[in-house]
C-alpha cells in the first residue's frame, strides 16, 4: 500500500500534465478601452469601449510582424472577426473598472487570449484573401478608391484603401484598387460631376470589375476630452455599378478615440471604413450578382440543391442542367451531406427568376426548394430532388 499510493499520485500527476498541455495555451492580458458616448447612449459607448479594449488583447498577444500596409490592413480584419466572433479567442475573466469622464466611457478589463487560435486565425485569413485574386474564385470583381482630407489637402490612403480590399476579399470578393481614379478624385474630388467622371476613369480601365467604390475620409475635428483625444472624421463612400449606373450611398459622421491625436484620427478612419463596408456589404452582392455588361446582364448566384442523396446519380444530372442552362460553374461545395451548392455564372437571362426557370426545365427531376427564413447575403436559388 505505501509503494501504491505514491503511483497513484504519479499517474494522476501525469494525466494531468497531458491534459493541460492539450489544452490551448491561453495569455491573461489587462487592456483598456474607450469610446465616445454619443446621442446620450452610455450602453452603445460601454459596448464599443469593450470592442477597442478586445482589439488591444488581440493585437498584445498575436505575435504577427507587420512591415507593409497590406499586412496592418489584413490585421484590421482579423481583429474586426475575432472581437466579432470573441468565443474561443478571447474570454472577459472580470471588469477591472468603468467610469464616465466628460463624453468618453472608459473601461479596463482583466481577459484571457487564446494566443494559438489567434496566431492561427491570422494565418489562415491571409491565406483565405490572397485566394479572392480573380473572377474564377470570387463573386466577381470590385475596384477601389479612398482618399483622405486632412488639413484642407487630398490625398490617397493606402491603409484605409487595403483595408477596404481586404474587407471586400473577407466577403468573397476580387478587389483592386483603381490608381487612374484614386488619381482624378485627389485633384477633382469636390467637383459636381465627380461620380460621373470617377465612374467613366474606372470603365477605361477595368478588366471584369463590376463596380467601383469610391470614399472619402475628411478628418472634420479634433478635441481632447476626459484626458483623451475624439476625432471627427466625415465618411462618404458610394458603390456605383460600372454598368446599371446603381448607386448606393454611406455618409456619416464617425468618432474616434485614442491617448494620443493621431491614434484618435487613425481610430476614426478605421470605424468609418468598417461601417461603410458593413453598410455596403449586402449592396455589393447584389451590384455585382446582377449588372449589366454591353448590353447583358451579368448574373453570379448560388444554386443550392437539397436532397442529394445519390451524388454518384444525381451529380451528373445537375451538372448536364447546368450546362444546358448555359452557367459555368466557378465552385462547387457541400454544406452537409445531402446538399450542394454550385456559385454560376450565366449572362443568358435578364434575372435571377428567369434564370432558376430555366433550371427547373434543364435538370431532371429538380423542383423548387425552400428558402431559409432571414437568408444573409444576395439572393440564392434553392432547388432540391
Amino acid at each position: 500500500m505505501k509503494n501504491f499510493l505514491p503511483k497513484i499520485f504519479l499517474l494522476t500527476f501525469a494525466i494531468c500534465t497531458i491534459l493541460t498541455s492539450s489544452i490551448s495555451p491561453a495569455e491573461a492580458v489587462v487592456v483598456k478601452g474607450f469610446a465616445p458616448i454619443v446621442n446620450g447612449d452610455i450602453d452603445g459607448a460601454k459596448k464599443e469601449a469593450r470592442k477597442q479594449a478586445m482589439r488591444d488583447a488581440v493585437e498584445a498577444v498575436a505575435g504577427v510582424k507587420v512591415t507593409s500596409t497590406t499586412e496592418v490592413a489584413n490585421f484590421m480584419v482579423v481583429k474586426d472577426e475575432i472581437v466579432l466572433k470573441s468565443d474561443g479567442y478571447i474570454t472577459i475573466n472580470r471588469v477591472i473598472s468603468e467610469e464616465v469622464r466628460g463624453d468618453i466611457f472608459f473601461v479596463e478589463l482583466d481577459v484571457n487570449a487564446s494566443t494559438e487560435r489567434i496566431r492561427q486565425f491570422a494565418q489562415d485569413l491571409k491565406s483565405q484573401l490572397d485566394a479572392n485574386v480573380n473572377d474564377s474564385n470570387s463573386r466577381g470583381g470590385i475596384m477601389t478608391a479612398v482618399i483622405e482630407k486632412n488639413r484642407g489637402a487630398y490625398k490617397y490612403s493606402p491603409e484605409f484603401g487595403d483595408y477596404l480590399n481586404a474587407k471586400l476579399k473577407f466577403v468573397g470578393f476580387r478587389a483592386v484598387t483603381n490608381d487612374s481614379v484614386v488619381e482624378y478624385l485627389i485633384y477633382h474630388a469636390s467637383d459636381p460631376d465627380v461620380r460621373l467622371k470617377a465612374r467613366a476613369r474606372a470603365k477605361e480601365t477595368r478588366e471584369s470589375e463590376n463596380a467601383l467604390l469610391r470614399g472619402v475620409l475628411d478628418v472634420e475635428s479634433v478635441k481632447k476630452s476626459g484626458g483623451v483625444y475624439e476625432a471627427v472624421v466625415n465618411a462618404s463612400f458610394e458603390l456605383i455599378g460600372l454598368d446599371s449606373s446603381e448607386v448606393d450611398v454611406y455618409s456619416k459622421y464617425v468618432k474616434g478615440v485614442a491617448a494620443t491625436e493621431s491614434e484618435a484620427i487613425f481610430n476614426a478612419k478605421e470605424n468609418a471604413t468598417r461601417e461603410a463596408m458593413e453598410s455596403l456589404a449586402k449592396q455589393a452582392l447584389e451590384t455585382v450578382q446582377n449588372e449589366t455588361r454591353g448590353g447583358y446582364i451579368n448574373i453570379k448566384t448560388s444554386v443550392v440543391i437539397g436532397n442529394v442523396t445519390n451524388y454518384q446519380a444525381q451529380y451528373p444530372l445537375i451538372k448536364a442542367g447546368l450546362d444546358s442552362a448555359h452557367c459555368k460553374i466557378i465552385r462547387m461545395t457541400r454544406p452537409n451531406a445531402t446538399t450542394l451548392a454550385f456559385f454560376v455564372s450565366t449572362d443568358s437571362y435578364s434575372n435571377i427568376g428567369e434564370l432558376q426557370e430555366a433550371l427547373l426545365s434543364s435538370i431532371s427531376g429538380i423542383q423548387p426548394g425552400i428558402n431559409p427564413s432571414g437568408e444573409l447575403g444576395a439572393t440564392k436559388i434553392h432547388l432540391s430532388f
